[in-house]
C-alpha cells in the first residue's frame, strides 16, 4: 500500500496511539516542522543505537532508496505502473526512516506520489 505521501503509515500511527505496542528503544517518532509526525520502526533511528548500528542503517537506507528510484525509473520508462509504485514506496520509505531520525523530511518527499496521468 502506497502511503500517497503522508508519512505516517496506519500501523505506524497505531503505535502511536497505542504506544505499548511498539517495542521500547526499537526506533524513534519525530514531529516535523509541518505539524506531522514521522515513526519508524528501524532500530537505526533510535538515539541510543550504537555509531555503528547507525551507519549500517544509513547505508542500507541509502541502497535501499537508490534502487527504489532506479526501479521508479524503470518502471516509468516501460509503462509498468506496478513496478514503478513499487520503487516510489520503498524511496517513500527511506523518507520515512530519515524523517524519524532527523526531525525533518528530506526534499519533494510529499510530491512522490503526486503522479499525473496526462
Amino acid at each position: 500500500m502506497a502511503s500517497h505521501g503522508n508519512p505516517t503509515s496506519g500501523l505506524e500511527r497505531e503505535a502511536q496511539v497505542h504506544p505499548s505496542a511498539a517495542a521500547p528503544g526499537a526506533g524513534k517518532s519525530n514531529t516535523i516542522s509541518d505539524g506531522s509526525i514521522v515513526t519508524s520502526s528501524d532500530p537505526t533511528t533510535n538515539p541510543s543505537a550504537s555509531a555503528g548500528q547507525k551507519l549500517k542503517g544509513d547505508f542500507s537506507g541509502a541502497i535501499s532508496g537508490s534502487v527504489g528510484s532506479m526501479q521508479a525509473a524503470t518502471g516509468a520508462v516501460l509503462r509498468n505502473k506496478v513496478m514503478e509504485e513499487k520503487g516510489r514506496t520503498k524511496m517513500q520509505e527511506e523518507d520515512e526512516r530519515l524523517g524519524a531520525k532527523r526531525g525533518v523530511m528530506p526534499v519533494g518527499s510529499g510530491q512522490r506520489h503526486t503522479t499525473g496521468d496526462a
